[in-house]
């Protein structure tokens, strides 16, 4: 059973919320069936999509739609980040770890590399 809200709401690290969303999820019988890499990054990528349209529906400020569901860019950019740690679920991967390995190399690059506009 995932915990109750107010036991896991602030302050918690990624690995932490890593558990949470996988409890939630295997609660919720997204783990019942496995499903392929490819699937993840398109789940992953739908989230984008929707963020994109939710920031074209109503800029950065928040909405709650009639049902009182969050139908905003705030909840979308979460929807991103609990795909993304549902995927880092199911392959295993230590994001904590992972972000702090990519950074720690990004730091070493230079000025703009690449020249690139953005």
């Amino acid at each position: 059973m995932v915990a109750s809200s107010d036991t896991w709401e602030y302050g918690k690290s990624l690995s932490h919320m890593q558990t949470l969303v996988y409890e939630c999820n295997v609660e919720h019988g997204w783990f019942d069936e496995d499903r392929g890499v490819g699937m993840d990054i398109a789940l992953i990528h739908s989230e984008v999509s929707e963020m994109l349209e939710a920031y074209r529906r109503h800029g950065i400020e928040g909405y709650t739609d009639d049902t009182g569901k969050p139908d905003d860019f705030n909840s979308e950019v979460a929807d991103v980040l609990i795909r993304l740690l549902d995927t880092c679920q199911r392959y295993n991967i230590n994001l904590e770890r992972e972000f702090n390995r990519k950074l720690r190399y990004n730091m070493t690059r230079p000025y703009r590399h690449g020249n690139k506009k953005a």
